[in-house]
């Protein structure tokens, strides 16, 4: 019996890092935002760990906007049990960055910051 495997070739590093880059950018476009399990699902990412990587891609996508005067894409990254905001490590990486959430109550500067992100899609 002949089997039809085709292969993926989205499961290559540099190819999910390219579709969660383009996933974020769209959700951003939609002034939206995504889980991280969803971004994970949606770029492709395989093998275990995948949120792990995710993440530690996200902190190195931070670091790369700030380096260039750019909003935090990554602002549009949520976790599904924080009830709409970003996990503890997007706070701490945006602290070290020099970006303070708890000038007032964390939601509410996340989500002026957040308005922020989506006004800047043409800089993005």
């Amino acid at each position: 019996m002949i089997t039809n495997k085709s292969i993926n070739i989205k499961s290559d590093p540099i190819t999910w890092q390219q579709n969660a880059r383009a996933k974020i950018m769209a959700v951003i476009r939609n002034k939206d935002q995504i889980t991280y399990k969803s971004l994970a699902v949606t770029a492709n990412i395989t093998g275990p760990h995948k949120i792990h990587r995710l993440t530690l891609w996200l902190e190195q996508l931070m670091a790369e906007d700030h380096q260039s005067g750019r909003p935090l894409r990554a602002a549009v990254v949520v976790s599904k049990a924080r009830g709409g905001l970003p996990a503890p490590g997007f706070f701490d990486k945006a602290k070290e960055l020099g970006l303070d959430f708890e000038t007032t109550d964390r939601r509410t500067s996340y989500n002026i910051y957040l308005q922020k992100v989506y006004a800047s899609i043409s800089v993005l």
